[in-house]
């Protein structure tokens, strides 16, 4: 059996970067309400980081009437979405070039960009119900983070899929 070299193992590392990379448009602005109102507009952007995790506002800080509110909780949703891509691309970095390694991460990166491009339909899945109530009159739009978190995905797709053709063309085994 041939001794694999450094460039067999490239492809992986492509797709693995194209993981991270997704996986950091996280802390890129994903989804913004807003409503023109005539005399004023109002907006509300979110973070990924902020729709995955939750996010919470402090009124009156220092004060004696300070107090917490809870904005978002927990969505399962959005942090799946951002975190597939990393995992496709752990996968494609740590196994070999079989069938079924093709198949889990490429669509491990396929439906975190679904998922990513879909982030203004789970946002509210995690919301309090106030701010469902207060954000449901406005338009959404999908915001940078998803937008380029769903293209490195689609790409770091297209290098599993092909990944022992890269890897021959780049002269490995």
């Amino acid at each position: 059996m041939a001794k694999k070299g450094i460039k067999y193992y490239i492809p992986g590392g492509i797709a693995l970067v194209l993981g991270i990379a997704a996986f950091c448009m996280m802390f890129l602005t994903a989804v913004t309400y807003s409503a023109d109102l005539g005399i004023a507009n109002t907006s509300y952007s979110y973070t990924g980081m902020q729709l995955a995790f939750g996010y919470s506002e402090t009124i009156g800080e220092g004060s004696a009437l300070e107090t917490t509110t809870t904005i978002l909780t927990f969505n399962f949703m959005v942090f799946i979405a951002f975190l597939l891509p990393l995992i496709g691309g752990i996968l494609a970095v740590l196994f070999q070039n079989g069938l079924l390694t093709k198949i889990v991460t490429t669509a491990c990166f396929v439906v975190g960009a679904v998922f990513l491009f879909s982030i203004v339909g789970f946002a509210t899945i995690g919301m309090e119900e106030f701010q469902q109530a207060l954000v449901e009159e406005l338009s959404a739009s999908l915001g940078v983070g998803p937008i380029i978190g769903a293209v490195l995905a689609i790409l770091g797709a297209v290098v599993c899929f092909f990944k022992g053709s890269i890897a021959k063309a780049l002269g490995g085994n």
